[in-house]
């Protein structure tokens, strides 16, 4: 794909020749050459954005891509050979950049020869830059819920609610509900929307969720479904598949549950977790959902064939309308003259599938005129009238090819990813910013703009959301397993990934999901030296006492992602040779002394495993937790940790006066003053401090005003200290963790958290809690966790009108039961159609001697109860 290349390589040029560099002051002097092959990518890469040319002109889209390809190795060889003082000078750099501007001067020539061909046309805009363009009036809008949210199809709703709580002739018996269809039908929305129903919920005690997948890992799913029902702690991490097997069974003993086992391919992936359901004859349910029909008769556990076995049907041509016309408009009748009937035909096309639906009109939401509509109509015309899952596909690419060149690389990056995965937002952005795809935008940073294309992903349903936080932000999101074919299937076309299996390859990103390491002396010859550009491994559970990565193949390595490989020694060898490192991924057990960090210039992300402060982002294991030192560059935006313990002077914090997230491990006592310099980060947003062996530890006297986030850990501060936190007046995140404060009495009513909305407490030996709705007047969420001694949470919550859900897990029933007072209270008040969430995780009940300590603590508090 020639834009994916051209955008890579004017980042290129952009970041090493037109940013202040210190390596290039002496050895180019000539900012004329950089400047004008950087304007001249830049035409080359607006005429890839704005033309058709990935449909018009194959032949041209690859000349260009191949040029762009080999200019990017020239250059980024040579700035090698200039980080290791082994070029000869000026001469050698500037004969490559004369060398690659001569080639793209000579693709201006073909692209003129190009525009000469075209016809002469209407004036409209292409599909390309309608993305760009108005939409539909009403459209301009982006709604979490379409493509996840059930529309229609109330009947099957019905049908499966009555399978799972039959109040009127229930069978006793443990049963497997299969709900069977194609892919795309809505099987997941439907097992989604009876799984979330307060009035199905309710009828279980225990309910779980799992998703399978086409390559189903049996530990995953077991776990997935632990961490439903106890809280996932190391230990239960280090089972082994049996042991969490029996966990499971043990759990599910005597209760009644409901189980819900997502998209399931094949009937060995049910034999290795159906022993783990026992039955307890009292009416438990395992929905299962299925794209084939002998695994749905293989499950099959009524003594009546097919009973608890559902069919998805297809929507009806009113629920289809309804459908698109929520996703184009956001409202349920779209109706405007001059598109209603192009898109009433476009909807007839799709045949009542709604993924189908979903996806071509996120497109058509895009399209601001009647003739792009049409164009979309005639091309879904041509499709098979026969096969809807042919026609589904179809209209999955169709979709594709009329993303904007910026979006195009983006969406192709999401198949490096493992099918059905949960991919956290913020390390997708890292990467996409690490490989080159996003384009500046005036005053808006490069995490701001990946925002803005994922939204617009989102928009047109080729991605969904996942989880949200607290306040609406998206926190991770995944693909239907139809578009993850999509994204497959085009970047390998386009020869932009492969699935490492040893065999030749000349693609950018290199993608493994073996538990082994793919890269040895045997296989790396089999690589185009200069092509690998990323290298990402999604193999679970595997130890490496020896990884070299001193391989020709590697050497213009941008994204290294090795973070779910456990590694014994420090880093591995010839690691620190891989100049243009942006994004690197590690686990690493061993020391990291001898690893030469400030070797990777170019470092933009590190996480975990140690790094140079050469870095907009740096994510480092406490253990390898860095000194702040006078080399730290003042662009730096987030360090996760640096170390502050017993020196004579306070740790400089105005030296990265940009920083925007901060973690502080705490290795020692403190003098006085150390943290002082925090008041100045002005533009500091999230802090975490944690402490490892100081005995001691005080919070400054004032921190950042800007802060939004604040998370202390091992910190032992006294209650009496939060008045310093209850000033942050944009606090709007607390999390106290592992007796971040300890003392049994906390009186909040002199501290005003004026704008915080989620709040954790988690392992603390606090047992009487006092606290107003004005301490805490728009809390949202309210987390407990390992706080055993706590009897009762502050009954004047019921009086926080924002308050949305109360979660507690580890704690004593006295907890849950304070909890359900104040859900009572609020409904009272609310009406019975408020929204108010109480989750409950590891709920135990006490001893009598210990419910009577409880009574005898509870009395001596407030006598105003819910």
């Amino acid at each position: 794909m020639a834009f994916v290349v051209v955008t890579s390589l004017l980042g290129v040029v952009g970041q090493h020749f037109l940013q202040r560099n210190p390596f290039f002051d002496n050895i180019l002097d000539d900012s004329q050459i950089t400047v004008s092959l950087f304007h001249k990518l830049c035409s080359l890469q607006a005429f890839l954005e704005e033309s058709e040319i990935q449909t018009a002109d194959e032949d041209l889209d690859a000349k260009i891509r191949d040029v762009a390809v080999e200019a990017e190795a020239k250059i980024e060889s040579k700035l090698r050979e200039v980080y290791f003082a082994s070029s000869n000078g000026d001469r050698g750099l500037r004969n490559t950049l004369q060398s690659v501007a001569k080639q793209i001067e000579s693709l201006e020539s073909l692209i003129e020869i190009h525009k000469q061909k075209l016809p002469a046309k209407e004036p409209s805009t292409p599909p390309q830059a309608a993305a760009k363009s108005s939409v539909i009036p009403g459209s301009a809008h982006l709604n979490l819920a379409a493509g996840n949210e059930m529309i229609g199809c109330e009947d099957q709703l019905l049908t499966i609610s009555d399978l799972l709580v039959n109040k009127q002739q229930p069978s006793k018996y443990r049963e497997v509900i299969a709900v069977t269809g194609m892919g795309g039908i809505g099987k997941t929305t439907l097992a989604r929307t009876v799984y979330e129903d307060p009035n199905i919920k309710s009828h279980f005690h225990i309910s779980a969720w799992t998703v399978v997948s086409h390559q189903h890992n049996k530990k995953e799913i077991l776990l997935r479904l632990l961490g439903c029902i106890v809280p996932l702690t190391s230990e239960i991490y280090k089972k082994d598949d049996g042991e969490l097997a029996d966990q499971l069974r043990k759990s599910l003993m005597g209760q009644r549950y409901l189980i819900v086992v997502d998209d399931i391919w094949n009937t060995k992936a049910w034999d290795d977790i159906q022993g783990c359901f026992p039955d307890n004859m009292n009416s438990s349910r395992i929905l299962m959902t299925t794209r084939h029909d002998e695994v749905a008769k293989y499950v099959d556990s009524s003594r009546q064939l097919g009973k608890f076995t559902h069919q998805m049907r297809f929507l009806y041509s009113n629920e289809s309308w309804e459908l698109f016309s929520l996703k184009v408009s956001g409202k349920k009748n779209f109706n405007l003259p001059e598109f209603t009937p192009i898109g009433e035909d476009i909807v007839k096309e799709c045949q009542g599938l709604p993924l189908s639906i979903v996806v071509i009109a996120g497109l058509l939401a895009k399209l601001n005129e009647p003739k792009q509509w049409r164009d979309v109509a005639d091309n879904v015309k041509s499709l098979d009238k026969v096969d809807p899952s042919k026609t589904c596909s179809r209209v999955l690419s169709l979709s594709y090819s009329y993303l904007p060149g910026h979006l195009k690389a983006c969406y192709l990056y999401f198949g490096v990813f493992p099918e059905d995965s949960d991919i956290l937002v913020g390390k997708l952005a890292k990467l996409w910013v690490a490989e080159g795809f996003l384009m500046s935008e005036n005053n808006k940073s490069l995490e701001k703009v990946s925002e803005k294309y994922l939204s617009d992903l989102i928009s047109r349903s080729l991605v969904q959301v996942s989880t949200l936080s607290f306040d609406g932000k998206i926190k991770s999101c995944k693909l239907h397993d139809l578009l993850h074919e999509i994204c497959v299937g085009e970047a390998r076309k386009e020869n932009l990934m492969d699935a490492q299996n040893g065999s030749k390859s000349s693609s950018r990103w290199i993608t493994c999901r073996k538990n082994q390491w793919p890269i040895t002396q045997a296989t790396h010859g089999n690589h185009v030296l200069d092509r690998i550009r990323s290298f990402l491994h999604f193999g679970k559970d595997l130890y490496l006492a020896k990884c070299k990565l001193e391989f020709p193949c590697l050497k213009l390595l941008r994204v290294l992602d090795l973070s779910l490989i456990k590694y014994w020694h420090g880093m591995p060898s010839g690691l620190d040779d891989l100049v243009h490192l942006r994004y690197l991924g590690l686990t690493t057990i061993g020391s990291l002394y001898n690893f030469q960090l400030l070797k990777l210039k170019n470092l933009q992300t590190l996480v975990e495993g140690g790094g140079s402060l050469a870095t907009r982002h740096a994510h480092l294991f406490k253990r390898a937790a860095l000194y702040l030192p006078n080399s730290a560059k003042q662009s730096l935006q987030s360090l996760y940790w640096v170390k502050v313990a017993n020196v004579d002077q306070e740790t400089n914090f105005k030296r990265v006066p940009k920083l925007k997230e901060l973690g502080i491990y705490i290795d020692d006592k403190l003098p006085h003053g150390a943290l002082d310099s925090l008041v100045h980060l002005d533009q500091l947003e999230k802090l975490k401090f944690e402490v490892g062996r100081a005995e001691r530890f005080s919070l400054p006297a004032a921190l950042s005003p800007n802060l939004k986030t604040l998370s202390l850990r091992y910190t032992y501060l006294l209650w009496e200290q939060m008045g310093i936190i209850g000033k942050l007046s944009n606090l709007e995140v607390l999390k106290l963790k592992d007796f971040a404060f300890c003392g049994s009495k906390w009186d909040a009513s002199e501290e005003e958290f004026k704008n915080l909305k989620f709040f954790l407490i988690e392992r603390s030996d606090l047992k009487r809690w006092t606290a107003s709705s004005d301490n805490f007047p728009v809390l949202k969420r309210l987390v407990l966790k390992n706080c055993w001694d706590l009897v009762r949470i502050p009954s004047e919550f019921a009086g926080i009108n924002t308050l949305e859900s109360i979660e507690l897990e580890s704690c004593y029933s006295s907890l849950a039961k304070s909890a359900k007072k104040i859900k009572k209270k609020q409904l009272e008040r609310n009406g019975s159609d408020y929204s108010f969430l109480i989750r409950e995780l590891g709920i135990k009940d006490k001893t009598p001697e210990e419910e009577s300590e409880t009574e005898e603590i509870d009395s001596e508090g407030s006598d105003d109860d819910c």
